[in-house]
């Protein structure tokens, strides 16, 4: 089977790292290692950055987790605004301003910041009050004469512009200052020199891109070329021997008398590039121009001059440039702000240009199955419902089970690993194995130029699951683990239930799993912690990452294990985790039944009412909750079919109801029901053909983000090792 040609990759934006860099004041200009420094306090620059991204996050995801964080990023740029129409800049830990007026280059881009949010703005307020400041801060410009204040003054006009159409003052600011820019270039430009001055040295791709904007804007096809032309070679001088991007180092940066440093190099370059090349994208209609973005973005991820990745899977944060010696450990704001704003702005571009996620691959994928389990040959029969999946073959440690396998399923049976992942017409594997296997095969997988899906849990230990993500980054290999509940009818209605804030709060939860034991004898791999990684990580990852994607990053807090009686066998084990700021969840997972009382219920307490799901993948609800007329009526619309009770009417016109302090209107106590009219094994199979086609758009397109990410798969095990930890403890 022929190779099909890779796609970019676009990782999900992990905002931990600003969370922890932001108090109630604003974003830490720094860190000692990932940890704020408060010495040196806060800066516009970096909170206009930060309001950038938080502004294109909401916009882009809609889930409110930015929302604060917005407004609080946009409070400080406003109150660094002078009468005079000045920004301050540097603020110390105590809040003091510590200057009256902050550089060029700062009030540009708390400008430009500005700017973003009135196009972006998630509501109107917002944008009124980004266009207000924005409108008293721009008559200083007129008086910049450096180019990079000159730029990013051009971008924050074609920003202001794009969200309010014709604006007199900003148009004839765009052309004064635009003209002016353009001289500087054509002045300087020449003898395979295009730029306009003579060193380039940080965020060099500002300049092309404000030209270019400009050029557009305009209507001068003569800025519009010099901007591509200067843009090209920007890139070129950048670019290494081998293929990948070399920034210009800050010991020396690059002079046109031929001094070019090597390091220190630092992450605001790679992010102009990927804005300057996505602009130059949108302007041209070159695709090319578009795996140029895609090209500076992967010097985040390891293709640098020293192969190591900048992004620190641990803390979400992204270390503070290359050093000859190696990674600079410091995880400041700068850093972090560009690796944010430069996946953001690839994501932004996919959604201007509608980019199709869900397209189909070319072609049929050739799968095979790496172990011969009874649950690999129930998911090749629903892969067998998928187009374009196109089952060639199956390998196992036992060749006796892999020939059993292969006969029962009309595949090929492979004597060795090696054999299969040579054979050219596998582009995909799907590893069903025990869970102390499951690191060390897709490793294998991934280094032949493999597609993997692995079974939970993606490894058993954290190390080795890190390892399994570089691995498929590296290779530019799509991955996936079967976390199935997450492809349940009620996973999405339940998540907007709590991000839309319906119920209230969540605050407290239940997940119950009475499992049945019976196909499990005491001599199966299940109850060897060295192969399976114990209950929590063999089986608790389902639950955990489930409501982690409902309530938000989780932290284990406590847990216990139990062991059979006269055994060493742990058939019960119980752990405590809180999730987001307030809500706590108990687990309990217990193989101690027979089949017929094999069950799971999932309990979710909210501020006006309780939610019980039902079943392994949930296929039940029941919520009985204190709700206004139009709030009933928004739920019935989230589960359509629901069957809606109303136990009682509360009293009065307009009924007032207190919790925790607050009063607000409610109307009636009611029982919404909705119940699936499919089985377990029904449930079970649409989950894992959902998956299957959520990993075939991401082989197709590796922009495409799968419903459960690699990330989210590391983040479960997380939990689920901090539980086994804690109970191993007790």
């Amino acid at each position: 089977m022929s190779e099909r040609a890779a796609q970019p990759v676009v990782p999900r934006v992990d905002l931990r790292h600003l969370q922890r860099m932001t108090d109630d004041t604003g974003l830490f200009q720094h860190a000692k290692y990932h940890v704020p420094d408060a010495e040196h306090g806060y800066c516009i620059d970096d909170n206009a950055r930060a309001l950038i991204a938080a502004v294109l996050y909401e916009h882009l995801h809609h889930d409110g987790a930015c929302a604060e964080l917005l407004d609080r990023y946009l409070a400080f740029v406003v109150n660094a605004l002078n009468k005079d129409g000045c920004f301050r800049n540097f603020m110390s830990y105590e809040r003091r301003w510590l200057e009256d007026v902050g550089s060029d280059d700062s009030h540009c881009r708390a400008l430009w910041s500005l700017g973003v949010a009135s196009r972006f703005a998630p509501s109107e307020r917002v944008k009124e009050l980004a266009e207000v400041i924005f409108d008293r801060a721009l008559p200083a410009v007129a008086r910049f004469e450096h180019v990079h204040p000159m730029a990013y003054t051009l971008v924050a006009l074609d920003e202001r512009l794009a969200a309010s159409g014709e604006l007199d003052a900003c148009r004839e600011q765009q052309r004064a200052i635009g003209d002016r820019f353009y001289e500087v270039w054509r002045s300087n430009a020449g003898d395979g020199w295009p730029w306009w001055v003579n060193m380039l040295t940080w965020g060099n791709a500002k300049l092309p891109h404000a030209l270019l904007v400009t050029g557009r804007a305009l209507g001068r096809d003569d800025m519009v070329d010099a901007a591509l032309r200067s843009l090209r070679w920007c890139i070129d001088v950048q670019t290494a021997p081998e293929g990948h991007l070399s920034v210009i180092g800050n010991a020396g940066w690059l002079t046109r008398s031929g001094h070019h440093a090597k390091f220190d190099q630092q992450a605001i370059e790679a992010q102009c590039l990927v804005q300057a090349a996505l602009a130059a994208a949108e302007v041209t209609g070159d695709e090319a121009w578009l795996n140029e973005a895609h090209r500076s973005y992967t010097w985040f991820t390891g293709r640098n001059d020293l192969g190591l990745s900048l992004i620190d899977e641990d803390t979400g944060g992204i270390y503070d440039g290359l050093q000859p010696e190696g990674l600079n450990k410091n995880q400041g704001a700068e850093s972090y702000l560009a690796h944010l704003l430069a996946a953001l702005e690839l994501q932004l571009y996919d959604q201007r240009h509608n980019i199709d996620v869900h397209a189909a691959p070319a072609g049929a994928i050739g799968f095979a199955v790496v172990g011969a389990s009874r649950f690999a040959q129930f998911c090749l029969r629903q892969y067998r419902q998928l187009d374009g999946i196109e089952p060639v073959g199956v390998w196992s440690r036992t060749h006796e089970s892999a020939s059993r396998f292969a006969a029962e399923n009309e595949l090929h049976a492979y004597d060795d690993l090696p054999a299969l992942l040579a054979d050219a017409r596998i582009d995909l594997l799907h590893i069903a194995t025990t869970p102390a296997s499951h690191a060390e095969l897709a490793g294998r997988c991934l280094r032949a130029g493999k597609h993997v899906l692995i079974e939970k849990p993606i490894a058993t230990s954290l190390a080795d699951a890190r390892q399994v993500l570089s691995l498929a980054a590296e290779h530019d290999r799509a991955l996936a683990v079967n976390l199935m509940m997450r492809y349940g009818p009620l996973v999405e209605p339940v998540k907007t239930l709590i991000t839309t804030g319906l119920l209230g709060a969540p605050l407290r939860g239940s997940f119950t799993n009475y499992a049945g034991d019976g196909g499990l004898p005491a001599d199966h791999w299940f109850w060897d912690t060295e192969q399976s990684g114990g209950i929590f990580i063999e089986h608790g990852v389902h639950s955990f990452d489930l409501l982690r994607h409902w309530l938000g990053d989780g932290r284990t807090l406590a847990a216990h294990q139990q062991q059979r009686p006269g055994t060493t066998i742990v058939d019960q084990a119980t752990a405590e985790v809180g999730f987001g700021t307030q809500t706590t969840v108990n687990f309990y997972h217990g193989f101690t039944q027979n089949h017929w009382l094999d069950r799971q219920r999932m309990r979710l307490l909210f501020e006006r009412g309780e939610l019980r799901l039902d079943g392994w993948i949930a296929g039940d609800l029941q919520l009985i909750a204190v709700l206004s007329d139009e709030q009933i009526e928004q739920v019935a619309a989230l589960l359509a079919g629901a069957q809606i009770e109303t136990l009682r009417r509360l009293p009065g016109d307009r009924p007032v109801v207190g919790r925790r302090g607050r009063n607000e209107r409610a109307d009636a106590e009611v029982r919404i029901s909705w119940s699936g009219e499919d089985d377990k094994q029904t449930l079970y199979g649409r989950a894992v053909r959902d998956l299957m086609a959520d990993l075939t758009r991401r082989i197709a397109n590796r922009r495409h983000r799968m419903r459960v990410t690699p990330d989210d798969a590391v983040a479960a095990l997380q939990l689920a090792a901090d539980a086994d930890e804690l109970a191993r403890r007790v």
